[in-house]
């Protein structure tokens, strides 16, 4: 993921982010849209939360936005 992403963010880095969140525990959605397995292009509300708790629990600050922190600390993975 290159690029900034927050809410209304689109394309197809967001369906990237939610398919990693899903797959590190940090689940999206339990069901449709966002759910692991059906990940969105769409950057919205449950993506924004899920990205949170993964920030949280990361020692980042707890926002809904994936910028220049979060790509350098999912690169050291």
């Amino acid at each position: 993921i290159s690029r900034d992403l927050q809410l209304n963010s689109t394309g197809a880095d967001v369906l990237a982010l939610q398919a990693f969140l899903n797959a590190h525990g940090f689940t999206v959605a339990t069901s449709g849209a966002g759910s692991p397995g059906q990940e969105t292009a769409t950057f919205g509300s449950r993506t924004k939360a899920a990205l949170a708790k993964f920030r949280k629990a990361n020692g980042l600050p707890a926002t809904g936005f994936f910028g220049p922190m979060s790509r350098a600390f999912v690169a050291g993975m």
